[in-house]
């Protein structure tokens, strides 16, 4: 069963992410300029753990701001640009080296063979309709390519109207209840597309 990890634990390995994003914007700084945003769960103090004593992650989105190589047209190269430099960083801070998945990168932090704590990280372009396009790695097609994330237009001001209506523990209840529906199903849902689906059955 999903339970709500402390403000103490939370708050300090969102410390060492950023230690490594701040690296990871150095690295990369030939080729973009990006804006991290730690996301969803986290952003919103919302992160779990299945157990006491289960491994808990964050979720950020690197958005980028300035294509200083006009590299938007090759996901794939901006990807493994993204890969390698976590890789030149992750070692230095006691963090397993990134690995790929379908949309993001996940940084592992492994004590004693048991892992303890992760990280995932999207890469993202804002669309000219608002919402947000996720680089994404297509199996059907073989390709990279950015596939638009749905009502993500302005969901941070639909969170500040939930929290100004007197919603805030209601949604906290109700985002966990949708958590542990997920784990009964055995779905591996992202926590921020269970935090987008929480806040839109407010806006239905």
């Amino acid at each position: 069963m999903y339970i709500y990890v402390s403000k103490e634990e939370r708050d300090s390995l969102a410390k060492a992410c950023e230690d490594i994003i701040l690296n990871v914007q150095k690295s990369v700084k030939e080729y973009f300029t990006f804006e991290y945003r730690l996301i969803g769960s986290g952003e919103k103090r919302l992160i779990t753990r299945n157990g006491e004593s289960g491994p808990f992650d964050l979720d950020y989105n690197f958005i980028l701001k300035k294509d200083k190589q006009e590299l938007s047209s090759y996901p794939e190269k901006i990807k493994n640009i993204f890969i390698n430099a976590f890789n030149e960083v992750n070692p230095k801070l006691s963090f397993k080296f990134a690995s790929n998945s379908t949309s993001v990168i996940t940084s592992k932090l492994v004590l004693g063979g048991k892992l303890e704590f992760s990280f995932d990280v999207a890469i993202m372009i804002e669309g000219n309709n608002g919402n947000l396009y996720k680089l994404i790695f297509d199996k059907t097609s073989g390709r990279y390519l950015w596939n638009e994330v749905r009502k993500t237009k302005d969901y941070s001001v639909k969170f500040k109207r939930i929290k100004e209506k007197g919603y805030w523990e209601d949604f906290k209840e109700r985002y966990l209840d949708n958590k542990n529906l997920h784990l009964t199903r055995n779905e591996e849902t992202p926590s921020f597309s269970v935090f987008l689906e929480t806040l839109n059955e407010y806006f239905q």
